[in-house]
């Protein structure tokens, strides 16, 4: 039997010139794979590839027929770089954080049946069909001077004076974690659900103990789905502008802000262009990093099989 699957007599001399003919099946199969990949091949080249490949001709000054590097030296200057390690601690922080606090939830709703399961399902997928803006304002209302939160603090004598939570990097770190989360957990939960119960009853049969389980083999097993999900909530935080521009009220700048106001304010679209290419290639350089630590592959993996 060759390569295709197709069985060939054992005998039979192909000269290294000729092409074996494909049976009728064979070339169906083909025709039919193409058809259903050329939609989706021509949105990708149409709706990304072409778009990209336009902002990186402008990063080099084709839009002013002005080819250089300008664009990407301008981005040397101290506060551009002060603005990338910003987002970037910012993007890294919220990652972080939602891995931790997505875990025990995910795992609470894989571990808990019937009403509450569904309950808590409810609970993420509503926080997820909520507007962005709303739940965005939403916590102006929490943590402003005289909101709910300060409100609570003051009552019960924790502080004497309202706590600045908002219009700060305190508030959008809240923000960004809230806004991230449903995601984190989208991607875990799914992950921790495949693993197989067995694995965790023969280790508890073989002796270990409940943590040793834990860290040997529902930790590892659920890996895929960290991976998954922090690389899922990274490229959104990093790229992010609608909860920090509102709840750090202009006074905590992205780089994703400098590049609006690259555009509105300066009308500089090379400069744009250029901080754009860059964010794509430091999102593109840490999926490579995290493929050469825990490998890609593995998010396709279901609960570790």
């Amino acid at each position: 039997m060759d390569a295709s699957g197709v069985f060939e007599p054992e005998g039979a001399a192909v000269s290294p010139g000729a092409k074996r003919k494909r049976s009728p099946w064979e070339r169906q199969n083909i025709a039919l794979t193409w058809s259903l990949l050329s939609l989706p091949l021509v949105a990708m080249v149409v709706l990304f590839l072409a778009p990209l490949a336009v902002l990186l001709w402008i990063s080099f000054g084709g839009w002013a027929d002005a080819y250089g590097f300008e664009g990407y030296g301008k981005l040397g200057a101290p506060v551009y770089l002060r603005l990338l390690l910003f987002t970037l601690k910012l993007a890294l922080t919220v990652t972080i954080a939602c891995a931790v606090l997505a875990y025990p939830i995910s795992f609470l709703m894989v571990c808990y049946k019937g009403t509450y399961a569904k309950l808590m399902a409810l609970g993420l997928f509503v926080s997820l069909w909520l507007s962005l803006l709303a739940r965005t304002f939403a916590w102006i209302v929490i943590l402003q001077r005289n909101g709910i939160l300060n409100s609570i603090l003051m009552a019960s004598g924790i502080v004497d004076e309202p706590v600045p939570l908002v219009y700060n990097q305190t508030g959008v770190y809240i923000g960004m974690i809230h806004i991230m989360l449903p995601f984190m957990i989208v991607t875990l939960a799914p992950v921790m659900a495949a693993i197989d119960d067995a694995y965790i009853k023969a280790g508890l049969s073989l002796g270990a103990k409940p943590f040793q389980v834990f860290r040997q083999i529902y930790l590892p097993l659920s890996l895929p789905g960290i991976v998954a999900g922090s690389i899922l909530v990274f490229a959104l935080a990093f790229g992010f502008y609608v909860t920090p521009a509102i709840l750090g009220g202009g006074r905590t700048p992205t780089i994703v802000l400098a590049v609006k106001d690259q555009i509105q304010k300066f009308g500089d679209l090379q400069l744009a262009a250029a901080t754009s290419m860059v964010l794509l290639f430091i999102c593109l350089s840490i999926l490579i990093f995290y493929d050469r630590v825990v490998g890609v592959d593995r998010i396709l993996q279901r609960g570790g099989h």
